[in-house]
């Protein structure tokens, strides 16, 4: 006989509320699937232009297309980088 622990069923009852409710909001599954596959495509985008600009630093290529947050932030103008940058990355460049 196999003993389900009272803990694993509550929590398949959690993750089966969880899909449910996601299932009933507007979009419903497509809007489900559509977060998921976005995420994807942006992890794998960051990946891979996170390495192709690695392996250029690591050979001496400058970064380009800099956005304004960056050139901001690499001439020291706080003020201005507290305007151009989104909030993680300005504090980030605060506590860094």
């Amino acid at each position: 006989m196999v003993r389900v622990s009272p803990v694993y069923i509550v929590g398949a009852g959690a993750v089966l509320l969880a899909l449910v409710w996601a299932m009933t909001r507007e979009g419903g599954a497509r809007g489900v699937g559509a977060s998921l596959g976005e995420a994807a495509v942006d992890f794998i985008d960051g990946t891979a232009s996170g390495a192709v600009v690695g392996i250029g630093e690591l050979v001496g290529i400058p970064a380009t297309n800099k956005t304004q947050c960056q050139l901001d932030r690499e001439a020291g103008n706080t003020w201005a980088a507290s305007f151009s940058c989104p909030a993680k990355d300005f504090l980030n460049y605060l506590w860094s």
